[in-house]
């Protein structure tokens, strides 16, 4: 049986694996992460980092502890696997313990690590997006059912009705 800490380093592998290979793939150069009316275009690859730091760090519980030791054991196993292991390995591993240091650092930004109550909106609000992501852009009831969901859990946790 593996133990969290495993779990959340393989959480974070296979979600690095999934960003090589969409960071990587033909396509243009940069994506709109804004809105059709307002664009923010930024790299494809930021872009596709970006989202799949959000996973990590939902997958995580936004738990700054538990992002941080994950991020720790990928860059000392990428370190251990350079040379060593399959080419593909090392670099996953290392984009893996990007992905957490990124969403650590929504965690501090969001002044969530020590503070449960903005740990919880935060990864409310990243839950949100994750689906947003992918599929709310795709089915219009998705993203009104996503907005009703993420309203009803900010009024949860502030405790009004």
């Amino acid at each position: 049986m593996r133990t969290q800490a495993e779990d959340d380093v393989l959480q974070a592998r296979l979600n690095a694996r999934n960003c090589l290979i969409l960071e990587n793939r033909r396509g243009p150069a940069e994506l709109n992460v804004g809105t059709a009316g307002e664009q923010r275009m930024i790299p494809q690859a930021e872009a596709w980092q970006h989202a799949y730091a959000l996973y990590v760090l939902t997958e995580l519980g936004a738990d700054h502890a538990r992002l941080t030791a994950a991020a720790c054991k990928c860059r000392q196993d990428a370190a251990t696997a350079a040379g060593q292991d399959p080419d593909w390995v090392a670099p996953e591993l290392s984009r893996a313990a990007d992905l957490c240091e990124q969403a650590a650092r929504m965690v501090e930004d969001a002044g969530a690590a020590g503070n449960d109550k903005a740990r919880r909106r935060l990864l409310a609000g990243c839950e949100h997006e994750t689906m947003m992501i992918s599929l709310g852009n795709v089915i219009p009831t998705v993203a009104e059912a996503a907005a009703e969901d993420y309203q009803r859990a900010l009024r949860e946790i502030d405790g009004k009705p």
